[in-house]
Formats: C-alpha cells, structure tokens, sequence
C-alpha cells in the first residue's frame, strides 16, 4: 500500500493541511484583519485609560471624541446612549477622586474591526477607599483610529 511507503513528516503533512493546521500555524493566512498589531492593542489600551480618566474628573470633550456616536452604556441601570451618558458626566457634581486604577485582567479580542475587550478595572480613591468593575468594551476601527461603541459594567462587591 502506498501510505505505509510515505516519508513520516510528508505523512503529517498530508494528514494537517486539509484540517486548518497551515491557516492556524503560518502567519498571514488570515487576512491582516485577524492578525491585529500591537499597535493596535495599545491604541486601544490608550484610549481605554484616557477613557475612565475623563470620565473621572468629568471631561465631557474627551469623552465625546472616543465614544462613537452610536456609544451605549449600559449596566445595573439600564442601557443609555451616547448623549444622555454625556450629560450625566456633564451634570455630576461630585468628581471622582481615583489616585491609582489596577486593570487586570485585560483581555482583548479582535474581530476583523471590531475588538472586544473585557477587564476588571480597581480604582482607589484618595481616602483609601477601593472598587472593582468587571466591564466589556466593544471597539470599532473607523479609518485610523478605534471609536469606543459599547460598554457594559458591573461593580464586583462595591466597596472593597
């Protein structure tokens, strides 16, 4: 019989390519989209920080330039869009006191352009006070850039 005379590695070969071994092992059998770069990554990672940095001490105009215009939070309180959640942070008189932000873990996954992104996120307030939310993001890369579309949140406990 033929097989029993095939080399070993052409043997694995020939039993690999047909399953999707090649298009998982080699880089660039997925089109770039699926292969995000750092780059990309970190610019998301950017954003996201410049995010809930704005959305502590209340900075309407940096909000506004990351979420997408179709934004949407949602949470215990429901789902809001973009505009009322601006207002809201626009209104709030109390500003966050947050000294330090561990986010971990951060976990990101990329969908042609899209990226999904889930994290804990444990602020600490001045007065020694801290928190943990567990939260997804949904990215969208328009053009060059990543616009925040979606954010869920959860508080893991309140208080911690």
């Amino acid at each position: 019989m033929a097989v029993k005379r095939l080399h070993p590695v052409l043997l694995a070969f020939a039993i690999l390519i047909p399953c999707g071994f090649s298009s998982r092992m080699w880089p660039g059998a997925f089109p770039r989209a699926w292969h995000p770069s750092s780059t990309d990554e970190q610019a998301i990672r950017l954003l996201n920080e410049q995010c809930l940095h704005a959305y502590d001490i209340g900075d309407v105009a940096t909000l506004d330039r990351i979420e997408d215009a179709e934004f949407t939070l949602s949470g215990d309180f429901g789902v809001i869009a973009k505009q009322e959640h601006l207002d809201q942070v626009r209104r709030r008189t109390a500003k966050q006191d947050v000294m330090s932000r561990k986010i971990d873990p951060q976990i990101f996954r990329f969908y042609e352009r899209v990226a999904l992104v889930t994290e804990t996120d444990r602020p600490s307030a001045k007065d020694g006070s801290t928190y943990a939310f567990q939260s997804t993001e949904v990215w969208v890369r328009r053009g060059d850039s990543w616009k925040l579309v979606h954010l869920h949140y959860s508080p893991l406990g309140g208080k911690q």
